[in-house]
């Protein structure tokens, strides 16, 4: 009999899931399948992993538990400390249990590809190793320039990437089919037993998250563009934590939101093919692992940048993070992430610029701070925005180009909605006035700003000058 080994890291689904649906190909009575999620718990501290992330992967394999099961897939979830822990197991279970091949995804940060060849070296050829690409719709290496380079600017890779696309666009896998008679359930200790934040509203299982894409493409697809920037309305499809732990593959969204608009992603309006967008720069944060691996090494992707003095004042930071720094939109959105996990997308900009330019702080701060509270705590888009941000990585925000948090606020916040929400302290002031409450001499409870944007501003640019010098 063989014996099938699938290995689940952040593809917690059993639909359109490559490795599985590879495992379960031909499977019948001479064919055994069993599955695998293992831990890695210091290695995911040392990358700054919060609880909320870890009580969601928690929820997800619970879910994924019983999907198992009830196809008769014997499945258990193995507590390891070390990536190296995580080989060894594999070998270990590979020999102990006559293991004739091991499926899984592939996954992209540096450590974890590490990880992935050591396995294979150590298990080749007695069991045969197959990998897959499942995390994003086209392989890194995929896309790439005319003289075979990873592309660092999105505008030319998104063209590429379509065009390779079109030619190569393959629809989602068929949900596999039971292969035996119902499992028990799979026991295990907690990763976590409590998250930091709210998990109100956050689908927990696939089935609620397939729910909530389906949602999205029929009711919001076609509005995204316009009300995308809008914190106070439910503009994004918020289905970024379920891609980020795998609950929903890129090619269930880009055929759920086909089938809502009844034609292909490049035929699409461009107020629906805003939200594609966003799905391609995913592609492309997730491809710059592949070919800068310095981005999984905490470094910065324009090295020139390394040399910034960063002012990292311990106050500053704190208030920041407390949501106390008596700019509105941004201490709205701190607030909004502690309580939540989860921030808008235009919000994250403003708070991310506010930090690396107004008060000059290492965006690996800010960077740490959103992995602790995300739900979609995910290493490609959160280093992707964060350098985007602090204008030292790929595509950046230029230097001299700093958001003004007030205007920002003014203008995708403009009844002061979002942030009286989680400043109810400003619900005392006219509208008008909301933004700049110092200007009508503050408010009881609230500070005033914390800095001078005007002048911090200056002094960004003048460090950023200061590099090329």
């Amino acid at each position: 009999m063989q014996h099938r080994l699938i290995w689940f890291r952040d593809d917690l689904r059993i639909a359109d899931n490559a490795a599985l649906a590879a495992a379960l190909e031909g499977a019948d009575d001479s064919v055994q399948c069993s599955a695998v999620f293992l831990t890695a718990d210091r290695e995911w501290a040392q990358f700054g992993y919060g609880a909320n992330r870890l009580y969601f992967t928690e929820q997800a394999l619970r879910s994924l538990a019983q999907s198992l099961a009830d196809l008769g897939i014997r499945f258990r979830v193995v507590r390891c400390d070390h990536f190296a822990d995580q080989v060894r197991w594999i070998q270990d279970y590979c020999s102990q249990n006559q293991v004739d091949a091991l499926y899984f995804n592939h996954e992209y940060q540096i450590n974890e590809r590490r990880r992935d060849h050591a396995v294979k070296t150590a298990l080749e050829p007695d069991v045969k190793v197959l990998e897959f690409h499942d995390r994003i719709l086209l392989p890194p290496g995929s896309v790439l320039t005319g003289d075979g380079r990873y592309y660092s600017v999105f505008s030319p890779f998104k063209r590429r990437w379509l065009s390779v696309y079109g030619e190569s666009a393959s629809g989602p896998f068929r949900t596999p089919s039971p292969v035996g008679p119902p499992e028990s359930i799979a026991q295990w200790s907690p990763l976590c037993e409590s998250p930091e934040s709210s998990a109100d509203g956050l689908a927990m299982s696939e089935s609620n998250a397939w729910l909530a894409l389906e949602e999205f493409v029929q009711n919001r697809l076609t509005q995204y563009e316009a009300s995308r920037n809008s914190p106070a309305v439910a503009g994004t499809s918020r289905l970024s934590p379920y891609l980020a732990r795998g609950l929903l593959s890129p090619r269930q969204c880009i055929q759920a939101a086909e089938q809502a608009m009844g034609r292909s992603i490049q035929e699409f309006s461009s107020d629906a093919f805003s939200w594609i967008n966003e799905l391609i720069w995913r592609e492309f944060y997730h491809h710059l692992l592949v070919g800068f691996p310095r981005l999984s090494k905490n470094k910065a992707f324009k090295p020139e940048t390394e040399a910034l003095v960063w002012r990292n004042d311990p106050d500053e930071i704190h208030a920041w993070q407390s949501g106390m720094t008596g700019i509105p939109i941004v201490d709205a959105g701190m607030r909004e992430l502690a309580a939540t996990g989860w921030m808008h997308n235009r919000v994250r900009m403003i708070v991310a610029q506010f930090l690396t330019k107004n008060l000059l702080v290492d965006w690996r701060v800010g960077e740490a701070h959103f992995m602790r509270y995300l739900w979609d705590a995910d290493l490609a888009a959160n280093n992707g925005g964060w350098q985007w941000s602090a204008s030292t990585g790929t595509d950046a925000a230029p230097y001299f180009r700093v958001f003004n948090p007030v205007s920002q606020g003014e203008a995708h916040d403009p009844e002061t909605t979002y942030i009286t929400k989680w400043i109810p302290e400003l619900a005392s002031l006219p509208v008008k006035k909301r933004h700049t409450p110092w200007l009508s001499g503050g408010v009881s409870g609230y500070p005033a700003p914390l800095v001078d944007l005007k002048s911090t501003r200056a002094r960004a640019i003048a460090a950023f000058k200061e590099l090329s010098r």
